[in-house]
């Protein structure tokens, strides 16, 4: 694959470098995707190599972000890798957004993938949330004015622990999928094709089922609703929801201490910022009106406080017995 076919302008900002994160890269860059932005602070491990498929046994303790820009640019000489040490923490987002028209989050927990949500809602840049774990694969694309985003579907982090990879396991060949749906939808954005947006893609990879199922806008969402309260990024919001138990959070990091919201830049036509306030207390489920098609309410509910798969219900679903489980937490860039 030479990548030498029509140049697809624009940046794409992939947030982790591990199992979804690859595909994603290889099909961007095939498709003509010339500059992506990668940001990630893990090592290669060798119980990763059966998902992330830019690396090989050589490449066991070396920094993701180096193995996986390299194993690209072998292939695309002319894709520009613009790597970026470290997580996507509330004090690294300022850095990280600029010239960016997509970001496709790769991410492995709540704390990273409701940051990125809002930020990119503040930054109105559009953004695709994608997922694998087990046999399961989920994607959702969210436009840069949301309604729908992430908040209308899930609302807020929930407390306790929450699966991953690297405790419950996924399937390689899902994040494959993952990868692969996420490449899409950030390839129809960078088209300007806006249809993409308000539904939530799930496969399943024990029935080979792929599902598109739509979401609408939540009225009362603090994030893209019409009295929306969050404007500005104050980490106490990501690090204290996703505390181990012990107390210490791991993923979010950076403004934690000085206790003051970071500003990230908003519109990025005037350049003016945006600031958050405010902050979820309520852990209830999410009941998300509307399947624009059948005109059939979708209901999400799932156990916020442990984290347990949420499930989304539609009528249809009811009258066939079958149903569509989106797992929540269970996100994975590993």
């Amino acid at each position: 694959m030479s990548g030498g076919g029509e140049v697809i302008r624009g940046c794409v900002l992939l947030v982790g470098a591990g199992g979804i994160a690859a595909p994603a890269g290889l099909a961007l860059a095939a498709a003509g995707v010339r500059e992506l932005r990668v940001a990630d602070d893990d090592q290669v491990e060798l119980t990763n190599l059966h998902r992330q498929i830019l690396f090989d046994d050589g490449d066991v303790g070396r920094p993701k972000l180096d193995a996986f820009a390299e194993a690209l640019r072998r292939r695309f000489p002319g894709l520009r890798v613009d790597r970026r040490h470290g997580r996507f923490t509330p004090s690294a987002a300022a850095g990280l957004m600029p010239g960016v028209s997509v970001v496709v989050d790769a991410t492995d927990n709540f704390a990273s993938r409701f940051l990125i949500a809002d930020v990119c809602r503040l930054t109105r840049t559009p953004v695709v949330h994608a997922a694998a774990i087990r046999w399961r694969a989920t994607v959702m694309a969210v436009a840069g004015e949301g309604a729908p985003c992430y908040r209308c579907l899930f609302e807020d982090l929930p407390t306790g622990d929450a699966p991953d990879c690297a405790t419950a396991g996924v399937a390689g060949p899902v994040c494959g999928v993952a990868g692969a749906i996420a490449a899409d939808r950030a390839l129809a954005i960078l088209a300007g094709d806006a249809s993409i947006f308000g539904r939530i893609a799930t496969y399943d990879g024990r029935t080979d089922t792929l599902r598109s199922v739509p979401v609408s806008a939540r009225p009362a969402c603090d994030l893209c609703g019409a009295r929306a309260s969050i404007a500005t990024i104050d980490a106490s919001r990501y690090v204290v929801a996703c505390a181990a138990e012990s107390g210490s959070p791991t993923h979010v990091e950076g403004d934690r201490e000085s206790g003051s919201p970071t500003h990230v830049e908003g519109d990025r036509e005037s350049g003016s910022p945006t600031h958050v306030e405010g902050d979820r207390e309520s852990g209830s489920p999410t009941h998300v009106e509307g399947d624009r098609e059948s005109g059939s309410p979708t209901h999400v509910e799932g156990d916020r406080e442990s984290g347990s798969p949420t499930h989304v219900e539609t009528e249809k679903d009811r009258e066939s017995g079958s149903s569509t489980h989106l797992k929540t937490g269970e996100q994975d860039h590993g």
